[in-house]
């Protein structure tokens, strides 16, 4: 067989180039990384209920990524009208107290990705004197995003025919 002058080093290249494509390594990522993420998602969503209950808008809004996607009862959310109706809904509340039913869990599937799933079980009250209990089937997609884990997707369903609890 003859060989092609300076063939050795296009394959060399070629080599360099498919290798260069692929993805790096994965760091270490051991059950001990992800528990340390799963204590760190678990704190933070306690903090989300805390600031609920002091009903501040802004605070409750600062725990959701700039464009989470939202499903309600299999409609899709219009993130942007959510956002901007926040503060006017929470200026109603007189009480917000929510808790995670058991079981809740959280999985953490990548180093950058965790998903909380659980029964969100909310009770409000209102300046017309309304009080009302929401109890939603929850699921929250979490990732790294300004520096903190936020919710980048959620995904919440009540029982067909219930919506909120009154």
């Amino acid at each position: 067989m003859q060989r092609t002058p300076g063939a050795r080093p296009i394959a060399a290249v070629a080599v360099l180039v498919i290798a260069g494509c692929q993805p790096p390594p994965p760091a270490e990522f051991n059950q001990a990384a992800r528990e340390a993420i799963a204590d760190t998602v678990r704190a933070e969503s306690r903090r989300m209920l805390e600031v609920m209950k002091a009903r501040r808008a802004d605070e409750v809004l600062a725990f959701y990524g700039a464009r989470t996607a939202y499903v309600g009862d299999g409609a899709l959310g219009d993130w942007d009208a959510i956002v901007s109706g926040t503060a006017a809904r929470y200026a109603t509340y007189t009480k917000v107290d929510c808790r995670w039913n058991e079981p809740f869990r959280v999985d953490v599937l990548a180093p950058t990705t965790a998903v909380v799933t659980g029964v969100l079980d909310c009770r409000k009250a209102d300046t017309s004197g309304r009080a009302w209990r929401e109890l939603a089937a929850r699921t929250e997609v979490l990732a790294p995003e300004g520096g903190r884990w936020r919710i980048v997707a959620v995904h919440e369903s009540t029982a067909p025919g219930t919506g909120a609890l009154r």
